[in-house]
């Protein structure tokens, strides 16, 4: 016993010292958050040329907080911004949030800075504002660095591929994520690992966000609602509509117009409406203001996507016909993990030359989660599977030359792409687009996916004036099946939805529901043929033929 009461005693006077002598053990509070700044960030509110915004967190004892900043290393005789002080509440307690936005600075000029208030100072860093009337810049692009589990905060690879990108292109002025920053949006633990693997990049170069569907979700069973921890960490120019403010902007950097669209439509209609068409009018209206040399687009979800099975087709709705409008050069996406960019497209069509359409990437991984069910697609020019290592992109503008790198972690190249506008009009690429040949049969094509013979028995066919496909294979590629009953009756199930018919009838049986189709089954030469009208009807799959490419596709 004398021993065990001298060893508490022991302890006790070393967790008394420890707690004494450490201010940040004293200071610190549930959100990791102390008196002392972290979580630096640097963004843009207003123009890169003369501005610069820093946003910082506090614990919530400290309520005031400064910049100092100046062109000497040293700080001597640094001038002083004072700082918004916003209360943010997050699930693991309440902090203050420090936002302060320098202005009238010189355009292509190193500053030095530190932030906080009284003795709770952090160290100087530095940041360059935007050169005047520069047609040269890099940046940095990063897919999803979340860490794929709710449950475990794993931020490791993000600060891996974070630091590798910016270590070997220390000349980018700014980076971009292209959303999904973390796991779950309204968990900080996920926001204190990222921001934790991000320290020493983004306290030095602009991130210029793009919300994905993670940063709406509010807890670990992926329910969804507004974005809120994402808005008020990120400090971005509130000039998008009204109603998604923080979630949609746009700015100007060097001859380059970057807007940044919300496409999370389907976990915020709850709360927000349709955010689509309310940012289908301003984007109009910002494409049309801008006289820039290039115009750049990002958003989370991938119109023209990786995965097997997942598509985003009324994203691709809204936004495409504005896209082909005012001749968007590049839209880069999140979302499905891979690396892929397409050929230059418009309308929904591949063509020949980017100067007559637009070029799709997505963007990959910068974290630690992966797909196992992703693929090159039909409109794909390049495709690659980062399942080894993340990877990011640089960016480089010169002039009237954009080039795209795609790389691994670990430097090793993915995939170099350029377009130069030239001063006749017409634009080259490089590698050069080649667009695939028409086929001489029709080929079918589902979610982007090619089904050849042997798994296809025979090309999709008109028969009277309507399209139809081989029902077994066409279900079976969708991991379903169609069965012949001892009644003469067919049944063909997938997923959650039954449907039985009859040979020559218009009339099915959807889930027991009598329900009238557009076509009959047909047999023929031994296969059960099923309009491509009765898979929308019964199945929700909708389709078009592209005459170009002599292609039945199919998406839902």
């Amino acid at each position: 016993m004398k021993r065990f009461l001298s060893f508490i005693t022991a302890l006790a006077m070393v967790l008394f010292i420890f707690t004494v002598q450490s201010p940040i053990f004293a200071d610190s509070n549930s959100t990791g958050a102390t008196s002392l700044p972290d979580h630096i960030t640097l963004t843009w509110t207003q123009d890169p040329t003369t501005t610069q915004t820093i946003t910082w967190r506090t614990d919530t004892t400290v309520n005031l907080g400064q910049v100092q900043y100046g062109k000497d290393p040293s700080l001597k005789d640094a001038k002083i911004v004072d700082a918004t002080v916003q209360k943010f509440s997050s699930d693991l307690g309440d902090m203050n949030i420090h936002s302060a936005t320098m202005t009238n600075l010189d355009p292509g000029t190193t500053y030095y800075y530190r932030v906080g208030y009284g003795n709770n100072l952090n160290s100087i860093y530095s940041f360059t504002t935007e050169a005047k009337d520069t047609n040269s810049f890099k940046f940095l692009i990063f897919g999803d660095s979340q860490s794929g589990i709710a449950t475990d905060p794993q931020y490791g690879p993000w600060k891996a591929t974070i630091h590798n990108a910016y270590s070997t292109n220390k000349d980018s002025k700014f980076f971009v994520n292209v959303g999904d920053l973390v796991e779950i949006g309204q968990l900080y633990t996920h926001w204190n690992n990222w921001f934790d693997a991000a320290k020493g990049v983004i306290d030095a170069i602009p991130e210029m966000p793009v919300e994905g569907n993670h940063e709406t979700y509010q807890s670990s069973n992926y329910d969804s609602g507004k974005p809120k921890d994402f808005v008020s960490q990120f400090p971005v120019p509130q000039n998008g509509p009204d109603s998604l403010k923080g979630q949609v902007y746009s700015f100007d950097y060097g001859n380059a117009h970057i807007v940044m669209l919300d496409s999370q439509e389907d976990e915020e209609e709850t709360v927000s409406g349709d955010i689509l068409e309310a940012q289908k009018a301003w984007l109009d209206k910002d494409l049309k203001s801008t006289n820039k040399t290039w115009k750049i687009v990002f958003f989370h979800k991938t119109p023209y996507y990786n995965k097997a099975t997942r598509s985003n087709e009324q994203i691709k709705a809204a936004f495409q016909p504005i896209f082909d409008k005012y001749h968007i050069d590049v839209v880069f996406n999140g979302h499905d993990h891979g690396y892929s960019r397409t050929y230059p497209i418009k309308n929904d069509q591949y063509v020949k030359n980017p100067a007559d359409g637009t070029v799709y990437v997505v963007t990959g991984r910068s974290g630690n989660k992966y797909y196992p069910d992703l693929s090159q697609k039909v409109w794909d020019a390049f495709f690659y599977d980062p399942q080894d290592q993340p990877n990011y992109i640089v960016a480089t503008i010169n002039g009237n030359t954009l080039t795209i790198k795609a790389v691994k972690q670990d430097g090793t190249p993915i995939d170099t792409y350029s377009i130069t506008k030239n001063p006749d009009g017409t634009e080259t690429d490089s590698p050069q687009t080649v667009i695939p040949t028409k086929y001489n049969a029709t080929m079918v094509t589902i979610y982007g996916n090619m089904l050849q013979q042997p798994f296809m028995p025979s090309n999709p066919k008109q028969i009277n004036g309507k399209w139809y496909v081989p029902a077994r294979a066409f279900m079976q590629y969708l991991g379903s099946n169609v069965d012949w009953n001892a009644n003469g009756t067919i049944s063909i199930t997938y997923g959650k939805t039954q449907a039985n018919l009859n040979i020559s009838s218009t009339k099915a049986q959807l889930n027991s529901k009598t329900l009238a189709i557009p076509d009959a089954i047909v047999l023929n030469n031994g296969l059960t043929w099923i309009s491509a009208d009765d898979l929308k009807a019964l199945f929700g799959f909708s389709y078009k033929y592209d005459s170009n490419t002599n292609m039945l596709m199919f998406v839902k």
